[in-house]
């Protein structure tokens, strides 16, 4: 899927699912011209940019071809309802907004995966997504805050917020 319609898409997966107050998309101009921002329960705002590996011998120039599949098999979305003070790991939020891709329902989607699931982790929080045609998407967390906070340093995440 190419990273306009996969960001579309994502857009509206985070709109319709529960627990999720607002969804948009969101960029960072040239650096990052793809991504969502995404406002969950317990009121925490996650901008996660989108990049896209194409699938072998895809043209770019071409009309996208989809190829689809079974759906990814259903995952179990945990709660977001804040630990201690109401504060969220981001290790869930990457597990939840994964869960909410995979159960989408999308027959183009083969599976997604948390970075921080990974044997090899990532160097920052994050969440994958396979297709059935062999490309992938990146979906790195940028800024991850309160309402009203400003966002701060990209990519200098709490383990918790």
């Amino acid at each position: 899927m190419r990273p306009q319609r996969f960001q579309q898409f994502t857009v509206a997966a985070y709109v319709d699912a529960p627990g999720v107050r607002a969804a948009e998309v969101w960029s960072d101009g040239v650096r990052r011209p793809f991504g969502v921002a995404a406002t969950v329960e317990p009121g925490v705002v996650v901008r996660h940019a989108i990049t896209v590996q194409a699938r072998d011998g895809d043209d770019y120039r071409e009309p996208e071809r989809p190829v689809e599949g079974e759906p990814a098999a259903p995952m179990e979305v945990p709660g977001l309802s804040g630990g201690e003070g109401g504060r969220v790991r981001i290790a869930d939020l990457e597990q939840y907004l994964a869960a909410l891709l995979n159960n989408a329902g999308s027959a183009e989607i083969a599976g997604t995966y948390t970075y921080s699931g990974r044997e090899q982790r990532g160097s920052v929080p994050g969440l994958g997504v396979t297709f059935h045609d062999g490309s992938k998407a990146f979906l790195p967390f940028v800024h991850v805050h309160r309402p009203g906070q400003g966002p701060g340093e990209a990519y200098a995440l709490p383990s918790e917020i």
